[in-house]
This record gives structure tokens, C-alpha cells and sequence, in this order.
């Protein structure tokens, strides 16, 4: 009676993040089904592993993965087999780290897009490159909001959480200027009272009251008058 020779086994990880969650291509189902063919292909063992909800800039805070690795470090698995690199990971840093791991430990990561074995050095150069590109993208991007918003800063447009204002106030403030109170007057009004502007300011200025009258709160209000 011959024996059978045990196939290697692959932890397939999947992970979405929370704004991915409702996007069908980039399921977990729709990630779980692709790995399970890919493994049937190598003729492998497949066990899914998954992180829901859960962002790939640190290795930080994934149960999954890190359960993962601490397996494929101990030996009860050969493989690490994932859709695409930023599942795994987006930094750069950690990406290197795991190939490193990876190299030290005796285990494998098996991309499908783009297809790479980083057990071989060719498939390590292209994930160091991919994930490179990658930051690079991000830092670019993150770059090029905090220009935008200092240009806006600059320009005096109001940078970060909408301000807001009680409609009581503004109703207030609605009803001395129509009642015949000027602009400044109103800044005065309010800044002896300690009322803080909308971007939260302890001094009121005439362009801010005019800002409130201005403002859509004060439109309605004025149109329920009408």
C-alpha cells in the first residue's frame, strides 16, 4: 500500500478593508474563491485566513495575518498566498521586513497580481518595486492635499471640519440686522458676549456676521418668514 505524499500547504489572505466591504469584486468571497483555484492549481493545500474591515498601511492590528505568520514561521505551513501585494501590505518598510522574515523562516509569498513567487529573487525585486510604487503613490497623493490645503489656507477659505453655528443664533443674528443693528454692531454684540465665532474664534468681525446672514441657515430662515 503506497502512502501519500502530503501536499504543501498555503494560508490564502484575504482582507478588505471597511470601504472595500461592499465592493463585490473585492470581496472576501470573491478573494477566497480565487485562491482556493489558485492552490487546486499548484496542487496545494489551501486554508483561508482573513482581516475584515481592516486597513493594509501597518501590520498593526490584523489578527489574521498575524496569526498567519506566526504559523508560517513555526512550519505548519509553506506558502503565503494572496491576491495582490497591497492586501498584504502598502508600506514599504513592512513589506521588506516580511520578505526578510520570509527569506530567514524557510516560507513563501505567492502573489496572482501581478504573478510572483517571492520565494525566487526575481519575484522579490518585482514585490520591492511594486510596493515602492505604491508608498511613492501615497506619499504623492498625501502631498499634494496638504498643498491644496495650504493654497486654500492662504486664499482664506476655511481648511478642515465645516463650521456650524445654532440656528438660534443665527436666527438671532437674522433678526438684528433685519431689525436695523449694523454689521459691526453685531460683531461687537457678540464678541462682548463671548460668543464664539463659527471657526470657534473669541472675535467677531463684520465679514463673519455677514457670513452667517449669508449663510444658507439664514436663506431658510428668511424664507419661512416670507
Amino acid at each position: 500500500m503506497s502512502s501519500r505524499t502530503a501536499r504543501p500547504l498555503a494560508l490564502a489572505y484575504v482582507r478588505v478593508s471597511t470601504s472595500e466591504q461592499a465592493d463585490e469584486g473585492a470581496s472576501l468571497a470573491a478573494q477566497r474563491a480565487m485562491l482556493t483555484a489558485e492552490g487546486e492549481r499548484r496542487g496545494w493545500d489551501v486554508e483561508i485566513v482573513e482581516d475584515a474591515g481592516k486597513s493594509a498601511k501597518s501590520l498593526k492590528g490584523r489578527d489574521g495575518l498575524a496569526s498567519a505568520l506566526d504559523r508560517l514561521d513555526r512550519g505548519e505551513a509553506a506558502y503565503l498566498l494572496s491576491t495582490r501585494l497591497d492586501r498584504v501590505s502598502r508600506s514599504v518598510a513592512d513589506f521588506a521586513g516580511l520578505l526578510d522574515r520570509a527569506a530567514r523562516r524557510g516560507w513563501g509569498m505567492v502573489l496572482l497580481s501581478p504573478n510572483m513567487d517571492t520565494s525566487d529573487p526575481a519575484g522579490r525585486f518585482t514585490a520591492n518595486v511594486l510596493a515602492s510604487a505604491a508608498q511613492y503613490e501615497r506619499e504623492l497623493i498625501g502631498a499634494r492635499t496638504r498643498e491644496g490645503m495650504a493654497q486654500r489656507k492662504a486664499e482664506g477659505v476655511h481648511v478642515g471640519r465645516k463650521p456650524t453655528l445654532s440656528a438660534d443664533l443665527v436666527e438671532r443674528i437674522v433678526d438684528m440686522y433685519d431689525g436695523g443693528t449694523g454689521l459691526s454692531a453685531i460683531a461687537r454684540t457678540l464678541t462682548a458676549e463671548g460668543i464664539p465665532t463659527a471657526r470657534g474664534g473669541a472675535s467677531w468681525a463684520a465679514s463673519s456676521v455677514q457670513a452667517v446672514l449669508r449663510s444658507t441657515t439664514a436663506q431658510r430662515i428668511r424664507s419661512k418668514r416670507a
